[in-house]
């Protein structure tokens, strides 16, 4: 009788599973909207308001946002519609779509790729939860000259660090373990028009700052002669960073895009509200920096050291922090998800993945990633290098496999198909295919050939 009901409730067990798995290799996105506003909270994220403002003042202010904005057009949206393409033609991941493209060498790097994003997920989920814990500081304390020393005390306590980051870790995966609809999607609806919502009145509230305006008059004017290999890099580092380029964030929900859905306009709304949160953060971090008289070229400290300084000093700070922190820790957890569902649909569409099941997959990312957590969190130093290798190098490199894949590795008339959703497109079409094919790849490599020299020997 026991061995009976155990078998019953094993194979009620794995019917469940089964039909999980099922529902997610089958998942689409409900609708044109909801596909944008996840693309979106892949975006939106620490690259826009942490990663973005501190780049800009270290690698040539306004002259850094204008090649920002070059690369984006020129090679950026191409990218990521050749991401999208690919991923919607082939159904896959990473993983799986490399492996298509390439063969074992391909499945050995998409292994790497994927293996990269999880080490990402290390840092980055630990400086999620510095967000989110700065975000319930000045929501509960504000930020003034008494207590700056203390919050920076209590920011930079190990132990702290890691339960939050550990709390933001689960989530993460409990929303991927909730669906690409009910748990994806929902949350995306949700967080990515409250970030803009709140992004626009904070640029409008540091525009109307005593100097503001002039502030930002003197910071846009370029200065191109700062500009060389090394800012031109940055740059595109951030396009690919920014809008999860790299043959992983984009080839995860690229999947998911219906066929009838165009995706150069998937591509260029996101791109472009991406850019825009880019710019309103700007709007806010540049100019309250440079009336408060303030430093911009303080690197990856600027949010939580120079922001609380700010904050301490603007009117209606604690009101001002706690909008700024709370938006930004909602998009950033949206990009955490994004991080992990990489992971999580790479590993599923492989032989350990459909032999451990969904559940166990996250269980044992989970812990995995528990354990990885506690180096960035002890050795904070390492998360520069970390940046730099896996948010530009591995990135660019990610991304100049998936435009050599779509338009290399299957004939012209299936990559035009599949970029366009048209086998004969106009002269147009034909022309932004050969830039595609010709022109990206050769400017990727010279810029990540570039990067590594300067690096290495500069």
């Amino acid at each position: 009788m026991v061995a009976a009901r155990l078998n019953r409730y094993s194979a009620g067990v794995n019917k469940r599973e089964d039909q999980m798995q099922k529902n997610y290799e089958t998942a689409r996105f409900s609708s044109f909207l909801a596909a944008v506003l996840t693309l979106l909270g892949v975006a939106i994220g620490l690259g826009n308001v942490w990663r973005f403002p501190y780049l800009m003042g270290t690698y040539g202010g306004s002259a850094f946002l204008l090649t920002f904005i070059i690369l984006m057009i020129l090679v950026g949206i191409p990218a990521l519609v050749c991401e999208l393409a690919l991923a919607r033609s082939t159904r896959g991941a990473t993983i799986t779509v490399l492996r298509t493209s390439f063969g074992t060498t391909g499945r050995v790097l998409g292994y790497m790729l994927v293996i990269a994003a999880f080490i990402s997920g290390s840092y980055y989920t630990l400086v999620v939860g510095n967000v989110f814990f700065s975000a319930w500081y000045v929501a509960l304390n504000g930020f003034s000259a008494d207590n700056l020393a203390s919050f920076a005390k209590e920011l930079g306590n190990p132990s702290k660090q890691y339960f939050v980051a550990l709390l933001i870790l689960w989530s993460c995966l409990y929303v991927i373990w909730r669906g690409l609809k009910r748990g994806i999607e929902r949350v995306s609806e949700t967080f990515v028009p409250f970030f803009f919502v709140v992004a626009i009145y904070l640029a409008y509230v540091a525009l109307s700052l005593p100097g503001a305006i002039e502030a930002v008059g003197r910071f846009m004017q370029p200065d191109f002669s700062e500009v060389g290999i090394r800012e031109v890099s940055a740059a595109l580092g951030q396009c690919f960073f920014s809008i999860g380029l790299g043959a992983t964030f984009a080839l995860v929900y690229g999947k998911y895009i219906s066929d009838e859905t165009r995706l150069g306009r998937v591509a260029l709304i996101s791109a472009s509200g991406d850019t825009v949160a880019s710019v309103l953060a700007t709007l806010f971090i540049i100019p309250t920096v440079m009336v408060f008289g303030l430093k911009l070229n303080s690197g990856p400290s600027l949010l939580f050291e120079t922001v609380p300084t700010l904050l301490s000093q603007m009117p209606s700070g604690r009101w001002i922090g706690t909008l700024m922190l709370s938006a930004l820790s909602l998009v950033a957890f949206l990009s955490g998800v994004a991080v992990y569902q990489v992971v999580v649909v790479a590993l599923e569409e492989e032989p350990i993945g459909q032999w451990l099941g969904r559940p166990r997959t996250l269980l044992l990312i989970g812990i995995l990633e528990s354990a990885l957590i506690a180096y960035p969190t002890w050795h904070p130093e390492i998360i520069g290098i970390l940046d730099l290798i896996i948010g530009s190098w591995f990135m660019v490199s990610g991304g100049l496999l998936a435009v050599l894949a779509i338009t290399w590795s299957v004939s012209r008339v299936d990559a035009l198909r599949a970029i366009f959703n048209d086998s004969n497109p106009g002269p147009l079409y034909s022309f932004m295919f050969m830039w595609i094919r010709y022109i990206i790849p050769v400017a990727l490599i010279a810029i990540l050939t570039g990067s590594i020299y300067d690096t290495i020997f500069s």
